[in-house]
């Protein structure tokens, strides 16, 4: 049978659409409104570490003041390149900012200078403080001016083990404006090898700036100033194991070695360090 024509004219349509949303009113479980599925809120970042400094000394709960093969009260890295002896002396903390400051004082043979650096790694016989599996670290600093200044904010393995190593921050005092952002990693033969970057920005000497560092699974992203300024995407290459963080003042570095001109004493001095499980 051939239905009749119904007229769907604009008084029409209004009608029926009435009588549609006064049925469903009267009829058990039917809405008259279809549903809307809203999107999932997203959790906030959880903050993993904090430390803002706000004391008169370290908080010896959270840092150490050297690396795990210290001796003798002091340590040192890079033969070499580097010429200071790390010292808990040159660390201090006041005035809501932690100071790192290197001397013209040799206090360990062959090494001219005397520095201060913090770990959250173990140290001298202290256990390890902290350490995180992917997540995203900032700090707050601003490093001091002159050739042979090597500041550096970044990662190495709970286990000893190295590569891998990120540096969120690495700095050479001759060249102002660029920051070197470093993924170290085990190279196809098993031998060390590195993907490096830099962003060349403001004078990071002439007041506080932002260093962070996004490290996930799959990829790691650099930035400074809350600004993304390098990505590293290879899977292969990403650390897959904890780490923990290091802050340090080093003297000497790639590019020179302090000369004449170079101020000591030298402060680097840090607001903050920050570890979120992702960015915030």
């Amino acid at each position: 049978m051939t239905p009749e024509r119904v007229a769907r004219g604009p008084h029409a349509i209004a009608l029926a659409a009435a009588l549609a949303i006064v049925a469903a009113a009267l009829v058990p479980g039917v809405c008259a409104a279809a549903r809307v599925d809203r999107p999932a809120a997203i959790a906030p970042a959880t903050l993993l570490f904090d430390d803002e400094f706000a004391g008169s000394r370290l908080d010896s709960t959270k840092w150490n003041t050297c690396y795990f093969w210290a001796t003798r009260g002091g340590c040192t890295n890079n033969p070499g390149l580097e010429l200071e002896w790390y010292r808990p002396s040159q660390v201090t903390v006041g005035g809501g900012l932690l100071s790192l400051t290197a001397i013209r004082t040799s206090t360990h043979r062959n090494l001219p200078y005397t520095s201060g650096m913090i770990s959250t790694g173990d140290c001298c016989g202290r256990p390890l403080h902290f350490s995180f599996l992917y997540g995203y670290m900032e700090m707050s600093a601003m490093p001091p001016p002159g050739h042979g200044m090597w500041p550096a904010f970044w990662l190495i393995p709970a286990s000893h083990a190295w590569p891998p190593e990120i540096d969120a921050m690495e700095w050479q005092g001759q060249q102002p404006r660029t920051n070197y952002l470093t993924l170290h990693y085990v190279g196809a033969n098993g031998e060390p090898a590195q993907s490096g970057g830099t962003y060349v920005g403001p004078n990071l000497s002439h007041g506080f700036h932002r260093f962070g560092c996004e490290w996930s699974a799959d990829r790691i992203t650099w930035y400074e100033d809350g600004r993304a300024v390098r990505t590293y995407s290879d899977r292969r290459h990403i650390p897959s194991v904890p780490m923990y963080v290091i802050v340090n003042l080093a003297i000497g570095g790639w590019v020179s070695f302090p000369n004449g001109r170079t101020p000591f004493p030298a402060t680097m001095q840090v607001k903050y360090v920050r570890v979120w499980d992702r960015k915030p």
